[in-house]
């Protein structure tokens, strides 16, 4: 996958770019992540917060994470694309929803993470570590 990243929502409104993080891809199977994108987990690319851009039509929706810290999820007001997420945890990076991407098909998770909330018809990315 190139580093530089660029993608938007469904009906074009909100646009991002930016920079791929040394952080590596994952699917996340908290219960948050279900919740959001209505499906078993979310597919994340982390890029690095001081590269990126977005539209200033993207509305953010605050929640307080597992971790009893913030969490925003970023959203498209007209269409209602899930496009972006962030947490207070961890404020250097960005994570992309990677069926937003303009080159999703080049997108390739890494790991699942909260596996133990994922959903028995949900496939789990085995983890080594």
């Amino acid at each position: 996958m190139e580093n530089k990243i660029t993608g938007g929502c469904k009906c074009g409104r909100v646009r991002y770019a930016g920079q791929r993080s040394d952080v590596p891809a994952f699917r996340c199977h908290c219960r948050d992540c279900q919740q959001l994108t209505g499906t078993g987990h979310a597919d994340m690319l982390p890029l690095d917060r001081a590269t990126f851009e977005i539209s200033a039509s993207c509305q953010i929706f605050e929640m307080t994470g597992g971790s009893g810290k913030s969490t925003f999820s970023g959203f498209c007001p007209t269409c209602g694309s899930q496009l972006t997420r962030r947490s207070e945890r961890s404020s250097d990076r960005i994570y992309i929803h990677a069926g937003s991407l303009d080159t999703p098909e080049n997108y390739v998770p890494a790991k699942s993470i909260y596996a133990a909330s994922a959903q028995p018809w949900d496939d789990v990315i085995p983890h080594d570590g």
